[in-house]
């Protein structure tokens, strides 16, 4: 179904980009941009079926945000102190937004919101399915607090 491919595909676009960018020794690959670029490049050239392609790349967006920010919802510069990230909560999380990316996605393609066409769509369903994964983060983090 189009919404296993979708997500399945997203969560590996957006885990394998997260990856390069953490794991690479050269600044260049840590570079978002370049490491989406990598990924959506790779998919291009080994994946033959078209939806697993446009999966792959829009799940390499998600893998672009900054890990401090869907992690913790911290603004670029501003990290707060005491919050650790081990590897499996940095690729957990993004797997899971990726995830979430696919979902919509899927959903979107499959009631016909857009026909046709790659542009900027793979690009906000990973906003959405970043801001969708920090919204379930804040209600977690309010209801923690609360009690």
């Amino acid at each position: 179904s189009i919404v296993v491919v979708m997500m399945l595909y997203h969560v590996l676009g957006s885990v394998s980009t997260i990856f390069l960018r953490e794991c690479s020794d050269d600044s260049a690959a840590a570079d978002p941009v370049r490491a989406s670029s990598v990924i959506g490049l790779l998919g291009s050239l080994f994946l033959k079926d078209p939806t697993a392609i446009l999966a792959l790349y829009g799940g390499s967006f998600v893998g672009m945000s900054l890990p401090s920010r869907l992690l913790y919802g911290n603004a670029p510069g501003s990290a707060k102190m005491g919050q650790p990230q081990s590897a499996m909560t940095l690729f957990g999380s993004f797997a899971v937004a990726g995830a979430i990316s696919g979902l919509i996605h899927a959903i979107t393609l499959h009631n016909g919101y857009w026909g046709g066409g790659w542009g900027g769509k793979a690009g906000l369903c990973a906003f959405a399915g970043c801001w969708v994964y920090r919204g379930f983060g804040n209600v977690f983090d309010f209801l923690r607090r609360k009690k």
